[in-house]
């Protein structure tokens, strides 16, 4: 299968995973027409799994049954041995025996059967037990009998054998705790005289001393399974997104996480990456993820990592699937092998622009282009090519012309490391993010051109353009200074001074001063690369299953 994913960006760097994650997050499936939504698949593999659980925990039951009716038997003995005379042991011994039987004979014939619905295995499994208990605290007693500790017993058991939804379990759990209050009236000293009972201050007082207990385990018991049903649902579906068999997760950021999975159907890898939505209540988040993921997946440069589908999982949660590539980010590179050489890194570029030029056609601005987002990946062949990734926060540019907002630049939600992606006013990484943003104006193809120079400086010299003490530094740092030309930040790496005008037009404060477009900027940068131009045709003569 290759050598370990490396699709993860934002995740710290002690986590022990590549430095890269984000993701996005209702349960409305948005698949395209496919036989079987991804909401469906989750739902019913979902049922299936709660459902197989629940059979192989009342199998448990069964056999539990079956193994200690015999064993409170010999309870039975000892009782009538040391301090009942009274006890009719050898009834008591006998329905002990038809217990035993009755559990074996049903593990038996549960085993053999898969057509029973669940609620007739809980009835059969555990209303037996509960009259058989509930008489024999009758016959021995009646309130104040203490069998009554078999009932609760009982109840513990069925609490804790058989997870689920509270709501779902209730009758059963109700009629076990019931079963002692009715057993004692039926089979107890007042033979079914409810007035007669009622009058009993003494057995009212024992009726109220065990069954408030009974019914607070009861409801302890109710609230542990609907928490481990619940514990059991978010397991499955982070481990399986309907066609998607979750391996192992890769990476979490500020926006969610990223698994490496396995598609059933193709018998192939894939990279899920799973974004947790702030409030979407009125739905328009859903929306425009559903719209961009669309124009995203439409990409079709060699040069751009595939994303070929899309949904929402049951937990509310956006999820986009991504191709799975065999290589490393560039920002992996640079952490292990320093910085690059200028024909290097601006071939890299290059090929980073034609990806970025073709979003832009699309009106599709990227927002976080960063080292972590430019992945090197290998071809089939060995060769080895830079793809674009995480178009996770990209959005359609202002059509129209309509005049860019601007908000206050707000510091609050930063993150503590200026390599990590921001969420909410800012867009993006405090290291590569263009001064504009900054300032609260929407990100425009001009600040992808600003954050792929400034990713191309930190991969030449091996700095950032602009650093700082503290995250506040560095913006102001962005807003103000002027950056140090790479050749000036980096002297032994001969950097030619034509590639210095180049990154610092691109690195301009104000859009307007920058390249037109992405693609005069791959351009201006292509006579500095190595075999740029034949490097490119080659690449991009390739397809994308070839990649």
């Amino acid at each position: 299968m290759g050598s370990e994913p490396s699709q993860v960006r934002d995740a710290p760097k002690s986590s022990g995973v590549p430095r890269s994650a984000k993701l996005t997050g209702r349960t409305r499936s948005l698949s395209r027409g496919r036989d079987g939504s991804i909401e469906e698949n989750i739902s019913e593999r979902m049922r299936r799994e709660q459902d197989a659980l629940i059979r192989t925990r009342m199998l448990t039951a069964a056999v539990f049954g079956a193994m200690l009716s015999p064993l409170f038997g010999i309870v039975d003995f000892l009782v009538w041995m040391s301090w009942d005379a009274q006890l009719p042991l050898p009834g008591f011994l006998v329905l002990r025996f038809g217990m035993t039987l009755w559990f074996a004979a049903l593990w038996v014939f549960l085993r053999q059967t898969d057509w029973l619905p669940i609620n007739a295995m809980d009835w059969l499994i555990f209303a037996p037990p509960a009259i058989a208990l509930g008489y024999m605290a009758g016959a021995t007693g009646g309130a104040s009998s203490p069998y009554v500790a078999g009932t609760t017993v009982l109840v513990v058991a069925r609490t804790i054998l058989v997870p689920g939804a509270a709501r779902s379990h209730l009758p059963v759990v109700t009629f076990l705790v019931l079963s002692y209050p009715l057993s004692v009236l039926l089979f107890g000293p007042h033979g079914g005289n409810v007035v007669a009972m009622l009058q009993d201050t003494t057995a009212m007082g024992y009726l109220a001393a065990n069954l408030f207990p009974l019914v607070a385990i009861a409801g302890l018991g109710l609230v542990a399974s609907d928490m481990i049903h619940a514990m059991h649902q978010r397991l499955v579906s982070a481990r399986s997104l309907g066609k998607y068999k979750i391996r192992k997760e890769l990476g979490r950021g500020a926006m969610g996480v990223v698994y490496l999975a396995w598609h059933r159907d193709l018998g192939r890898p894939c990279v899920i990456k799973v974004v947790n939505p702030e409030k979407d209540e009125s739905g328009a988040l859903r929306r425009r993820f559903e719209r961009e993921a669309r124009e995203t997946s439409m990409l079709a440069s060699p040069f751009t990592v595939r994303v070929f589908d899309f949904g929402i999982t049951q937990e509310g949660q956006l999820f986009y699937v991504m191709e799975y590539l065999d290589g490393e980010s560039l920002q992996e590179h640079l952490d292990e092998t320093g910085p690059q050489g200028f024909a290097l890194v601006t071939r890299w570029a290059c090929w980073a622009c034609q990806s970025l030029a073709e979003a832009h056609a699309r009106s599709l601005v990227h927002r976080d282009i960063k080292p972590a987002n430019l992945f090197l990946a290998r071809t089939a062949d060995g060769r080895e090519v830079v793809k674009v990734l995480d178009f996770g926060i990209a959005r359609k540019s202002d059509e129209g012309g309509r005049k860019r907002r601007r908000r206050k630049l707000d510091t609050k939600n930063l993150p503590a490391n200026a390599e990590l992606t921001a969420v909410g006013t800012i867009m993006g990484t405090p290291l590569y993010v263009a001064p504009e943003v900054l300032e609260g104006v929407d990100a425009t193809e001009a600040a992808d051109q600003y954050s792929l120079a400034a990713s191309i400086y930190h991969l030449l010299t091996g700095r950032p353009v602009f650093g700082g003490a503290t995250i506040e530094e560095l913006l102001m740092n962005t807003l103000d200074q002027a950056p140090y030309a790479p050749s000036a930040a980096r002297p032994d790496a001969e950097i030619p001074p034509g590639l210095d005008a180049v990154l610092l037009r691109a690195l301009e404060k104000s859009p307007q001063a920058r390249y037109d477009s992405m693609e005069t900027f791959r351009r201006a940068l292509e006579p500095f690369a190595a075999d740029a131009a034949s490097a490119t045709s080659q690449v991009a003569a390739l397809s994308h299953e070839e990649l």
